[in-house]
């Protein structure tokens, strides 16, 4: 067995684990990945390994990594796990399991929609993959025609420190909205009192002080189209609907939004996908951040509009 002792210094903070394996240890990037998930790389002489997975974990200046491996042992990264039906695992851990979800799926069971729900679904994985007391629990939501990331607590301390995030507005959500028209001026915050009907579940914004959760969206303009507006949104709260509401009472309702605008015959759904989402990990209290690529129903709206569809 061999063992490697990499310093970060001022120069190498801030990048990632496998980064650092590759340019400080020599390592390629698949065994530097192999490493990582083989428990070979711990912070420091004596501390637990780096969980498995954790390629990006970004380092800091001062800290050490030791790196304990057999010269002769082919070290390679864990496969990815296979797409579940309408959703992809893109990190799990012993606390938590961020998703990659598809347009029309529930993110938890609902009292007006007897279906199966994304949380039913990797419940069922999670047996199936052998777990005896799989436990997940939601701490947000996406929408049923939202895509994109969300993350579920897979440990009671998971579950406590995300509520806490959440709350704190501490967590980084950034979606991509096609909306309707030419929304101005280039970037802006929408900020009310929302509400929601305990019968349809439709929400709307009030003036009264006393009633409804502050909801605050802010926006910026990533492209200009000849009949819509590509949008960037980053969430400071999360209420049900909350983008799509702001949006539709500003005049620029979600491009396909049937319940807040009009439907359309380019997308079967609202055009609306959490890209980016980030948090500290409530267990290592590293902070860690997910991409998820848009759709191909997103990106053909996206083009047909170019070409000036409507």
């Amino acid at each position: 067995m061999k063992s490697v002792l990499l310093e970060v210094g001022g120069d190498d903070a801030g990048r990632t684990l496998q980064a650092l394996l590759h340019d400080r240890g020599g390592f390629s990037h698949e065994q530097a990945r192999g490493l990582i998930d083989a428990g070979a790389v711990r912070p420091g002489p004596g501390r637990s390994p780096v969980r498995a997975g954790e390629y990006a974990r970004r380092v800091q200046a001062g800290e050490t990594y030791q790196v304990h491996f057999d010269e002769s042992r082919r070290y390679r990264s864990n496969p990815p796990e296979r797409p579940g039906r309408g959703y992809r695992v893109v990190y799990r851990d012993a606390d938590v399991v961020v998703v990659d979800k598809d347009p029309d799926v529930l993110s938890v069971p609902t009292r007006l929609r007897d279906e199966e729900s994304l949380i039913d679904r990797l419940l069922e994985s999670e047996q199936e993959r052998g777990a005896r007391h799989s436990s997940l629990r939601a701490v947000h939501r996406l929408d049923r025609d939202t895509s994109g990331l969300l993350v579920f607590a897979r440990s009671g301390r998971a579950y406590v420190g995300l509520k806490e995030q959440f709350a704190g507005r501490e967590v980084e959500r950034h979606y991509v909205a096609v909306v309707e028209g030419c929304v101005e001026p280039a970037e802006g915050r929408f900020t009310s009192r929302l509400v929601e009907d305990p019968k349809t579940l439709r929400v709307r914004s009030t003036k009264r002080p006393d009633v409804g959760r502050v909801a605050i969206t802010e926006y910026r303009v990533s492209e200009r189209l000849p009949a819509a507006t590509v949008l960037a949104v980053r969430l400071r709260t999360g209420r049900r609907n909350q983008i799509r509401v702001h949006c539709a009472e500003a005049g620029h309702p979600l491009v396909g939004d049937r319940r807040y605008g009009r439907p359309s015959p380019l997308i079967r759904r609202a055009a609306l996908h959490a890209g980016s989402l980030g948090f500290t990990h409530p267990a290592t209290r590293r902070t860690i951040s997910f991409q998820s690529a848009l759709p191909p129903d997103l990106r053909g709206l996206i083009r047909r509009l170019r070409a000036g569809s409507r």
